[in-house]
């Protein structure tokens, strides 16, 4: 079996920018679309997405009981006017128009008597900003219900129970719900530099949790990402789990071979979550513009080979695809498995059968592919013909990433497609009428 701790941490850590968006855009709602996305690959990522949110939060939650119990040794409380009784003698100041409205009807003896009283509730913006987190952190439990049965899905079910009876015990229970996360958390840090929460090393803690709960890879520094990494790989990774990652770290050398080529990026990087409607970026070099899709299925309507008993046409996933404004496409597939010759027959031949299967879009461009795997032999492979279709096999080092060759053997690929493109046409100033005067 294929060792993986080193090099899943390593390309979890470079391809963060994109992988950490499953994680901030989870509520996103798209529009119905009627593109053409595999239904079973689109199946297997948002059942990667569920489960990194999932393993993200489980390891978060483990290091929140703690931090909650400190926090529950001391916590900080606000004085505020509340309505109360008193019976016999009036103990805090009358409410005088409440008092009025039922003086006919209070009967009793001896009287009792409506009041504002000062008491000492917990709703100060760091316990509400607690008991958001707490609700979001329960939303995000819940998603467990659809994760096969591992070790981290009983952790989660374990912390949802947990999570629900902090919810209904005190004092989260009598903390008045606020929305507005960031301002909350601004408030709290005010009032821990001022000294006002009466448990600052407590609250502190929280807020240091609550930095990675929120994580954002665009705004962290090295301590924040090793300590993300370490979150995400608090269970041993599947799998499923890693070659899901080692296809979003192609994507993401991808995108930075075109930027390294001289191409400009227009739009993007988009959340992963948003890859089933919309491209994952558009670029431009000089006047040529393209885009980058994730998981995008080849156009059925030109596939030659269909299923006999449903007459379904036969589908192709590429894990990359690139589109040029002048029809070209190149394909790229990620191969999660290490290799030690400069040939891979298996998977060379499961490329050209998108070639063989969709041979009507490359009858006026021509095929051009790649097929990245592991190696640490320095991959690096062409195969041509004739007709100018051209395949790459290229190899990223499992283990020192100092030495891995891979991203300039995409530099060498991809420069070469691009200095095939046809340009688009540029602004022609002299087509324009002059005014009319």
């Amino acid at each position: 079996m294929l060792s993986s701790a080193p090099s899943t941490r390593r390309f979890i850590r470079e391809s963060l920018p994109l992988l950490s968006s499953y994680l901030y855009s989870e509520q996103v709602v798209l529009e119905p679309t009627d593109l053409e996305i595999g239904q079973e690959m689109a199946d297997e990522y948002e059942a990667f997405a569920r489960l990194l949110r999932m393993r993200h939060a489980v390891a978060c939650g483990l290091r929140l009981k703690p931090i909650l119990e400190a926090v529950e040794r001391g916590v900080s409380n606000v004085s505020e006017i509340v309505r109360s009784e008193s019976k016999g003698n009036i103990f805090g100041r009358l409410d005088i128009q409440l008092y009025l409205n039922r003086r006919s009807t209070n009967m009793s003896w001896p009287r009792n008597f409506p009041v504002l009283i000062a008491a000492d509730t917990p709703n100060t913006p760091e316990n509400q900003l607690i008991a958001e987190t707490l609700r979001e952190f329960g939303r995000r439990l819940n998603e467990s219900q659809v994760v096969e049965v591992s070790a981290e899905r009983a952790y989660c079910l374990n912390l949802l129970r947990w999570t629900r009876e902090q919810l209904h015990s005190e004092p989260w229970s009598r903390v008045v719900p606020v929305r507005g996360v960031e301002r909350l958390r601004r408030e709290t840090e005010h009032r821990l530099r001022k000294r006002q929460t009466g448990n600052e090393p407590a609250y502190s803690q929280f807020l240091a949790w609550h930095s990675q709960w929120l994580f954002d890879a665009s705004q962290s520094n090295p301590d924040q990402t090793e300590d993300f990494i370490s979150v995400l790989l608090a269970f041993p990774p599947g799998e499923f789990f890693e070659d899901r990652v080692f296809e979003i770290w192609c994507l993401y050398q991808v995108i930075e071979s075109f930027r390294r080529a001289g191409a400009v990026l227009l739009n993007g990087p988009r959340p992963l979550s948003e890859r089933s409607s919309r491209s994952i970026c558009e670029l431009r070099y000089g006047n040529y513009r393209f885009e980058i899709w994730f998981q995008k299925s080849l156009p059925s309507s030109a596939a030659k080979w269909q299923y006999v008993n449903s007459s379904r046409p036969l589908g192709g996933i590429p894990d990359i695809t690139v589109i040029g404004s002048d029809g070209r496409r190149l394909l790229i597939d990620a191969k999660r498995r290490e290799v030690s010759t400069q040939t891979r027959p298996e998977e060379t031949y499961k490329m050209l059968g998108y070639l063989e299967n969709f041979r009507s879009i490359f009858n006026t461009t021509p095929f051009w592919g790649v097929l990245c795997f592991l190696s640490a032999n320095d991959l690096y492979t062409e195969i041509v013909t004739d007709a100018g279709h051209k395949l790459f096999l290229v190899g990223a080092h499992p283990e020192n990433p100092t030495i891995c060759a891979l991203g300039g053997r995409l530099d060498t690929a991809i420069s070469e497609w691009l200095s095939l493109r046809q340009d688009d046409p540029p602004f022609d100033s002299t087509n324009i009428p002059s005014r009319v005067m």
